[in-house]
C-alpha cells in the first residue's frame, strides 16, 4: 500500500465514497487525511511536505502562485461550490446593521472574494487589506479561519456574516441564521472545489497522485451510475445532512479533469472587485495534467468506466 496525505477543510464527498466502496484499497492507496483550520495552514503543509495534495478554493492559487508557490491545479471535484453568504441569529438583513463584520479564512484569497463580490451586490463598501473600494456602507474585514471556525463566530455573534457551503448554510438556518445571497447570484461559472499539488510533489510522485485521482474518478463513476437514491442513501450513512446531500447530486462532475475558462472566471470576479493580484499566473499557468494523464483521465471521452 502506498500512502497519499490528503489535506481538508471538511472531507468531501468523493472521498467519502471513495474510502467506503474500496476505491482506494482497490488502488493501492492508504489515504490519509488532514483536517485544517484555514488556508494558510493548507498553503504551509503543502510547501513543507506534510500532505500531498490538498483540496481547497482554487482561488487560492493566484495569491499562492504570486507569493512564487509552484502549487498547482490538478482536479476539480465538483461543477461549481454552492455558497451562501450567511448572517448571524437575529440578523435578517444587513441593512440593519451601520457596521458589519465580515469573517474571512484569509483576506485576500479564497472564498473572500465571492463575499466582497456579494457585500458590493448588497450596497457595502471599505473592503480591508488591500481591497477595492465601492460605493456603499462600510464594513470591517475579520480573519478567522477555515468554515467551522467562522461558523462558530457567526454562531456566537463574534461577527455578523461569513460565506459558508452546505451543510452549514442549512444548519445555520436551522439555528436563526438567514442567507443574505448565493454565489449563483454572482456568476454560473463559479469552479467547485479543485485537488491541488505542488509541481515538485508531481516531478516525484506522479504515480501515486495519479492512482488516488483514478480512485476518485471510480467514485464519481459509481455516483453517477447509483443515482440520487443510491448517492443520498450513501451520503446519510457518512453522516451528510439533507442539504449537503442536495448540493452534492446537483455538482457531480463528469470529468476531473480542470477547465481553464472557470479559472478565468475567478479572473473577472477579482476585477470586479478591485482585486487584482500583481504577478499572479495566468489560469492556463496554474493547470497541471501530468495525474490525469498518467490515470488516462485528461480527456473527458476517455474515462475507465
Amino acid at each position: 500500500m502506498v500512502t497519499v496525505r490528503q489535506s481538508v477543510f471538511v472531507v468531501p464527498a468523493v472521498s467519502h465514497i471513495a474510502e467506503r466502496m474500496g476505491y482506494f484499497t482497490s488502488a493501492g492507496l492508504e489515504v490519509v487525511t488532514t483536517t485544517v483550520p484555514s488556508s494558510r495552514a493548507q498553503q504551509a503543509d503543502l510547501v513543507e511536505d506534510r500532505v500531498d495534495v490538498a483540496i481547497t478554493a482554487t482561488d487560492n492559487l493566484f495569491a499562492w502562485g504570486a507569493a512564487g508557490s509552484d502549487i498547482v491545479l490538478i482536479g476539480q471535484i465538483e461543477t461549481t461550490t454552492d455558497l451562501a453568504l450567511l448572517l448571524r441569529p437575529g440578523l435578517g438583513s444587513l441593512d440593519e446593521l451601520d457596521a458589519v463584520r465580515l469573517a474571512v479564512d484569509a483576506p485576500a484569497n479564497g472564498f473572500a472574494v465571492v463575499a466582497y463580490a456579494m457585500m458590493a451586490r448588497l450596497g457595502r463598501a471599505g473592503l480591508a487589506d488591500g481591497a477595492g473600494q465601492h460605493e456603499g456602507t462600510p464594513y470591517e474585514v475579520v480573519e478567522v479561519g477555515g468554515v467551522t471556525e467562522r461558523f462558530e463566530a457567526l454562531a456566537t455573534g463574534a461577527v455578523d456574516a461569513t460565506l459558508v457551503a452546505p451543510p452549514l448554510d442549512e444548519i445555520g438556518q436551522q439555528q436563526g441564521m438567514s442567507v443574505a445571497m448565493r454565489v449563483q447570484e454572482l456568476t454560473s461559472a463559479y469552479p467547485g472545489l479543485g485537488i491541488v499539488a505542488r509541481r515538485a510533489k508531481l516531478d516525484t510522485a506522479a504515480g501515486s497522485v495519479a492512482a488516488y485521482l483514478a480512485a476518485l474518478d471510480d467514485a464519481l463513476g459509481w455516483m453517477r451510475g447509483a443515482g440520487p437514491g443510491g448517492v443520498a442513501a450513501e451520503l446519510t450513512a457518512a453522516g451528510f445532512g439533507p442539504a449537503a446531500v442536495r448540493s452534492v447530486l446537483v455538482t457531480i462532475p463528469q470529468t476531473l479533469a480542470p477547465a481553464s475558462d472557470a479559472l478565468a472566471a475567478l479572473v473577472r470576479l477579482r476585477q470586479e472587485t478591485g482585486m487584482t493580484i500583481a504577478g499572479a499566473p495566468a489560469p492556463a499557468d496554474l493547470i497541471d495534467l501530468r495525474p490525469l494523464r498518467i490515470a488516462r483521465l485528461h480527456d473527458p471521452a476517455v474515462r475507465s468506466h
